[in-house]
């Protein structure tokens, strides 16, 4: 009992107080869950599949109705739109938009239409190449020429047969992706470009030159194409202004010019 006393004694009515809370200093900063860190993984991810899930639905479900559908609404008016529209889908006027925006830019200095003029002329090559891949791959025969829309030749075809997948709306898409990716801060430019690329899409279906799905899967392989495009110019592009260009004159047997390297 002594012993007890004097240790009581001995702490003291301050000692008996309960100790400062200091939890606060042992809490570790708040984490990102995973969902948060990969979200923007994750919407690309749902986005992928649910265009895949589109794409099946389309081609074992609805391309034929569709198509019914399609054939039986058809009208002089709808014609007259999808001529209009149908050209944008196609090299010469892809070209001409881009060549002329990346004039305009050199000219007024802004170089985010140089820079739409470029990516836009790598997507719509790189979508070309991979369309024309694609078709020689399957060779599907055109709702023009079949009630089958299950009709492939594969490999072994005459190369007759090429519906699969829409080149006009590859080529539309992948521009369009390019416009929307280098003017996503712009509030009408991705709007406009992603709806004359549908715009461009349809009328391949009004015109019973591809199946629903042909045209799914053109949309998807031209926003890939797109998208690979402008991400492929900004790695280069970034590798680029880490070096030093060197530039100077050149006057060799007569002649005047320029000399550029590249120092690394």
């Amino acid at each position: 009992m002594t012993r007890v006393s004097v240790f009581a004694a001995s702490l003291g009515p301050e000692s008996l107080q309960a100790p400062a809370d200091t939890t606060q200093f042992l809490q570790k900063a708040p984490q990102l869950s995973w969902t948060k860190k990969h979200k923007s993984l994750l919407l690309k991810s749902s986005s992928a599949l649910l265009a895949t899930g589109i794409f099946i639905t389309a081609y074992n479900r609805y391309d034929r109705p569709l198509r019914v559908i399609s054939q039986k609404e058809r009208t002089s008016i709808s014609d007259k739109a999808a001529s209009l529209v149908e050209p944008l889908g196609t090299s010469l006027p892809l070209h001409a938009t881009f060549a002329t925006m990346f004039a305009l830019g050199a000219l007024a200095k802004r170089p985010k239409m140089r820079e739409a003029a470029i990516v836009g002329l790598g997507s719509f090559y790189l979508s070309a190449v991979s369309t024309s891949f694609l078709k020689k791959s399957f060779q599907r025969h055109r709702p023009s020429n079949t009630d089958d829309s299950h009709l492939f030749d594969g490999s072994d075809g005459n190369g007759q047969n090429t519906s699969f997948p829409s080149s006009h709306t590859s080529n539309a898409f992948a521009a369009a992706t390019a416009l929307a990716s280098v003017y996503r801060d712009s509030k009408w430019v991705p709007q406009v470009a992603y709806g004359v690329a549908t715009l461009v899409g349809l009328s391949r279906i009004n015109d019973n030159k591809h199946w629903a799905s042909d045209v799914l899967a053109g949309a998807a392989l031209g926003y890939l194409t797109g998208k690979v495009s402008y991400w492929t110019f900004n790695k280069v592009k970034n590798q680029l202004q880490k070096r030093n260009w060197v530039v100077s004159p050149n006057w060799q047997s007569g002649a005047v010019g320029v000399n550029a390297s590249l120092q690394f």
